[in-house]
């Protein structure tokens, strides 16, 4: 029964580090400074509103889709102020 639970212990190690790898591979820094973010964002991740800096959760956040990219807003007047600008 041990064998059984930490052999399930190293999976779970070996998928939260091929997971991160993973992100840490695909993650870079858009050029403009805005956090730009896919689509195929977890609900549970926290993104950055680009307006006020703010971050917020994902199954949150107020979205619009521009210019094939996805942005994350606060609020209503934070994604009033991008559409503005």
């Amino acid at each position: 029964m041990l064998r059984i639970i930490i052999t399930a212990i190293w999976i779970y190690v070996a998928y939260r580090l091929l997971t991160w790898a993973f992100k840490a591979l695909g993650a870079g820094s858009s050029p403009s400074g805005i956090d730009r973010k896919s689509s195929s964002t977890d609900v549970n991740e926290m993104v950055k509103d680009p307006i006020c800096g703010t971050y917020v959760l994902a199954r949150d956040a107020k979205t619009l889709r521009a210019k094939g990219q996805t942005f994350y807003f606060c609020s209503d007047e934070c994604r009033k102020r991008f559409l503005n600008n």
